[in-house]
């Protein structure tokens, strides 16, 4: 019998969803099926089409719940309601196949970006006309997305453990499968789980199944009550001692502190809205007044990041950051002192958001001008000689070379140094920078301040590679062997590889291990010659500085004695600080 009702409760819950959601549910399962092609699929990309059908699912939910809203109202406009998102989703399809969107930043972050107002805004549309207050709402949406997301991770395991069974007992399946099977689970059972737990919120006020929906569950009261508030004011009395000790000073410049602030605001403004409905004297206790105490860490962290962005110019992370400033203050400010109109703090979210993604506006237009004022502030076209280098007898301050390297690595990774015309034609970050301005084009992470006094930060990493896209060309003339070789040294591990050369009785010795890495040229028995490759593991940090793709004379070494002469090629090296090294070499032999 109860599974009976458990069977008839998931058919109508289905059927409900699928009545619905229905236009919906269509574009999640056209998502699925895009992502699923995406993944047989080797040579072309298909994220435009699955980020479009996706944000179009979202986009049609939104209309659903605004159609219901509007019904409630009579409002004759339903179909303008599902036509305006196909057109939104369309239209962005459209800005998408513009540009390159794997490597285009603006367009990644417009695409998060939209995705964050739709789910506000999915949200938010319960809480018009105060039909529900914003914190009802968010209880609804937080007990079907964990509801949904516990299902479909539970779901996965065991049909990734069905077929991981099957590999192992029939015949082996390629990893496609596992990635089939999360697209369908994550991208269409999930989502439509989640659909079917939204509650009809126009429907009835009183009804049930709503009131249920927007009030606490158990788990969630004992987890906010009891262990998130007194997570949050043992942080604060943390978070106060340390600004009041270093209010002065160090609180103001602290780049670590800057994410805690924010994490700490973004938390404690959710945790507001999850205590409202508590019972607990203590609880609304700290509902009451914490808002106070957030709102004057809200004003530190803005202060803070305005600091900050006055020292290196806007960034597009920058920029985010004080949006969320604004609005952190903003909200706070409604909250705590004019609760009836905490309904328009998520408008606001949504307002910002919406700002960050306009055209000129958009954060990563106004990071792009921001540094390119930076650089053109510091050099001129002028400065430069006929060979693409800097000219200028002063030499670059360190404020300024923390600047240049700091600004021409933003621009390069949004991709507009092209918008620099007073570069080098065919200006390269990586492998121009310390050839045109003469010092490292990482210096601006490669310093560190200490006490006031800078000094570089020594690299836990090295990287170099020979430089494939200009034709390798080198005389084999005279060489009697050539070999080519790889080496992998992880900490506490100790190898010897030997190999036969065409010179009779004679072998090519390669060790290595955490302190050793060397060849060894053994004649008869007898080693004629020993080329140390140690100094590799130093001399590669200086390399990168340069750049990590190097020319073949810069990786070319020769060790030579009586007996023969060794040239050896680095292909690839790669090390750290934690004795691993690793790399591909080619070694040519001249017996004399």
């Amino acid at each position: 019998m109860n599974k009976t009702r458990l069977f008839s409760r998931f058919r109508q819950r289905s059927m409900a969803v699928f009545g619905r959601f229905p236009v919906s549910i269509l574009f999640l399962a056209l998502t699925t099926l895009i992502v699923m092609a995406d993944i047989q699929l080797t040579r072309t990309s298909l994220s435009r089409e699955a980020f479009s059908a996706g944000l179009a699912a979202l986009f049609l939910a939104c209309g659903q719940l605004w159609k219901e809203k509007a019904q409630r109202q009579r409002t004759r406009s339903s179909w303008l309601i599902f036509l305006i998102p196909v057109l939104s989703a369309l239209l962005y399809y459209f800005y998408l196949r513009q540009i390159n969107f794997a490597s285009d930043q603006s367009a990644m972050i417009r695409t998060i970006v939209v995705i964050f107002i739709a789910s506000v805004l999915l949200i938010t549309i319960p809480t018009s006309r105060r039909a529900y207050t914003f914190s009802q709402s968010l209880i609804a949406y937080i007990r079907t997305l964990f509801s949904s997301l516990l299902l479909a991770v539970v779901f996965y395991i065991g049909v990734a453990a069905i077929l991981a069974t099957f590999s192992t007992l029939f015949t082996q399946l390629s990893f496609e499968w596992y990635s089939h099977s999360a697209a369908i689970i994550f991208l269409f059972f999930a989502p439509v789980y989640f659909l079917s737990g939204i509650p009809e919120f126009f429907r009835d006020k009183n009804d049930q199944t709503v009131t249920e929906a927007i009030s606490r569950p158990k788990i969630l009261a004992v987890l906010v009550d009891f262990i998130v508030v007194p997570l949050i004011l043992i942080f604060s009395a943390l978070l106060i001692a340390y600004i009041g000790a270093n209010i002065t000073g160090e609180f103001w410049l602290d780049s670590l502190i800057e994410p805690m602030l924010i994490s700490y605001v973004a938390v404690g403004f959710i945790t507001l809205f999850l205590t409202e409905q508590s019972t607990k004297q203590w609880v609304r206790l700290f509902n009451r007044y914490f808002p106070y105490l957030l709102l004057v860490i809200a004003v530190f962290q803005s202060i803070s990041s305005s600091i900050k962005s006055f020292q290196l110019g806007l960034t597009h992370g920058r920029y985010f950051v004080l949006l969320f400033g604004i609005f952190a203050i903003s909200g706070v400010v409604l909250y705590g002192f004019f609760k009836s109109a905490s309904r328009y703090i998520p408008i606001i979210l949504i307002t910002l958001g919406t700002v960050s993604i306009l055209p000129f506006i958009d954060s990563v237009s106004i990071g792009t001008a921001s540094q390119i004022r930076q650089v053109e502030d510091i050099i001129q076209a002028d400065d430069f000689d006929d060979n693409g280098r800097i000219s200028s007898e002063d030499p670059f301050t360190h404020e300024e070379k923390i600047q240049l390297s700091y600004s021409l690595n933003y621009l390069d990774n949004v991709n507009e140094l092209d918008r620099l015309d007073l570069l080098p034609e065919r200006f390269d970050y990586y492998n121009n920078f310390q050839a045109v301005f003469d010092f490292d084009p990482y210096y601006f992470a490669n310093h560190d301040s200490d006490n006031g006094e800078w000094s570089p930060v020594e690299s836990e990493y090295a990287y170099v590679e020979l430089d494939n896209e200009q034709p390798v060309t080198f005389s084999v003339a005279g060489m009697d062997d050539m070999v080519y070789f790889s080496v992998y040294q992880s900490q506490g591990l100790i190898e010897e590889q030997r190999i036969d050369l065409n010179q009779e009785n004679t072998e090519l010795i390669i060790q290595h291990d955490d302190e050793v890495f060397s060849l060894e040229l053994e004649e008869n028995g007898e080693v004629i010659m020993v080329f140390d490759l140690s100094f590799l593991k130093e001399d590669v940090y200086d390399l990168q500085g340069m750049s990590q793709v190097r020319p073949l004379e810069d990786l070319t070494f020769v060790e030579e004695n009586e007996e023969v002469i060794i040239t050896l090629i680095v292909n690839r090296f790669e090390t750290d600080r934690n004795a691993y090294y690793g790399g591909d070499f080619t070694v040519l032999l001249d017996y004399k």
